[in-house]
């Protein structure tokens, strides 16, 4: 069985592999939050998981990202990490732009992508 960590890990992939399908390149994206907030960074606020059931080893897993709310320094995403049909793992992730230690509106290209992704 796959050890319960290792989906944070799965997961942290999801939502990078997220904005790059989305047409967003971090690089792209950390220049412009640098120009607008120097020093900031994204960190996870919180997170809610539900572990349904277990992957195994070489199993081939899908994670499925998507944005459901987007406020002025924090961006809430679900995912899910699928195994065909089956859902394995529920998760619903709170993600905090950051700069000094405070919260900071996310940069307005971040919030514009995000919006427009939202279901």
């Amino acid at each position: 069985m796959v050890y319960h960590a290792n989906y944070l890990r799965f997961m942290e992939r999801g939502r990078t592999n997220h904005l790059r399908l989305m047409g967003a390149e971090q690089h792209a994206l950390f220049a412009v939050a640098q120009a607008e907030t120097p020093g900031f960074a994204f960190v996870v606020r919180s997170m809610q998981i539900d572990f349904l059931k277990p992957a195994r080893m070489d199993d081939v897993l899908d994670v499925v990202t998507w944005p459901v709310a987007v406020k002025g320094a924090s961006i809430t995403l679900a995912q899910e990490v699928r195994r065909g049909g089956d859902v394995l793992v529920k998760a619903e992730v709170r993600v905090a732009f950051i700069s000094e230690g405070r919260a900071q509106p996310i940069p307005k290209s971040l919030r514009q992508l995000m919006k427009a992704d939202m279901i």
